[in-house]
């Protein structure tokens, strides 16, 4: 599929948040790669398809991810032919708890990515957001990214309603401040990396539609289409489920980028659980099949905020 041109970004330079090549199976496995890179022009999204053609990006459905959910998946790695015998990693996905940022109520989630090869490559990451839960946004989100020698621990605010993030690094124990990346312009409503992952699992997902966005808070990420292929029964370490597959395709390298053939099997009911990924990448095929789920409490959270 040809995506659609995307104009070209009105604000400064900004240095690639690349990570190092000795990383490049390992930093596969990591969600993170959904998407990545700067800010443009508000959008709004469109749908394509047989029926829908023209018509408005679904809305996602009401916040349903109670704290306490938890997605635990064991990741292989396969290179031609050969597949890593037993698991070289583990990947975990939660919402962690509820808190208020900046006076606005939100949940704390996470993406942990752990593992890679006794004795060359070790790999520890944990992202952060904070969403705030209608609509579904990000006000928040940091990284602590561990990957060989590789170090990074990032910040980045998103003002929702100023339309603008800033970008913090970690320094001698405090956060400061980048100057190149102050009140840059960003879509309306905008996600991070995990945060959109959330929104993913609140759309309908009807098999046959392509649904497009322009909604991650870089804007060079920017457009997200979502290919809806099919529905399938799947088994798992974690069971058999009823799953829809969906085509992720970003404007950007990585583990759903243009030149991958990634797909993601998503339960086919309101739980919505992500229960298994296969990207097939230049350097390989890496697999994430789940392995263990927690539904968490009942959710507290109301559209007036009761519960944080």
């Amino acid at each position: 599929m040809r995506l659609l041109q995307h104009p070209p970004s009105r604000r400064p330079h900004r240095p690639a948040r690349s990570r190092p090549a000795a990383a490049a199976v390992a930093a596969l496995v990591v969600l993170a790669a959904l998407l990545s890179t700067p800010p443009a022009a508000r959008a709004q999204g469109s749908t394509t398809g047989a029926s829908s053609a023209g018509a408005s990006s679904p809305e996602a459905r009401a916040w349903r991810f109670p704290v306490g959910e938890r997605a635990v998946y064991d990741v292989t790695v396969a290179l031609g032919s050969v597949t890593s015998p037993r698991p070289l990693g583990e990947a975990r996905l939660s919402v962690e708890g509820r808190e208020r940022i900046d006076g606005t109520p939100a949940y704390r989630t996470t993406l942990e990515v752990e593992g890679g090869v006794p004795m060359l490559y070790r790999m520890d990451d944990r992202q952060v957001s904070w969403i705030a839960p209608d609509p579904i946004r990000a006000l928040r989100y940091e990284e602590r990214l561990r990957e060989g020698d590789y170090r990074r621990d990032r910040r980045y605010r998103l003002d929702q309603e100023g339309g603008t993030y800033t970008r913090y690094d970690r320094e001698d124990g405090g956060w400061r401040r980048v100057e190149e990346e102050t009140d840059v312009p960003m879509p309306e409503n905008a996600l991070d990396e995990v945060s959109f992952l959330y929104f993913v699992r609140s759309l309908p997902l009807e098999p046959g539609a392509t649904y497009r966005y322009e909604r991650f808070f870089e804007a060079d990420g920017n457009p997200v289409m979502l290919e809806v292929l099919e529905r399938e029964r799947v088994r798992v370490p974690a069971g058999r489920f009823e799953t829809v597959v969906v085509r992720p395709i970003i404007r950007t390298d990585g583990l759903f980028g243009e030149g991958g053939r990634a797909k993601v099997w998503i339960t086919d009911d309101e739980r919505r659980i992500i229960v298994k990924i296969e990207s097939t990448m230049k350097v390989g095929r890496v697999n994430m099949h789940l392995r263990s789920y927690e539904p968490g409490g009942p959710l507290a959270d109301r559209t007036d905020g009761s519960g944080f």
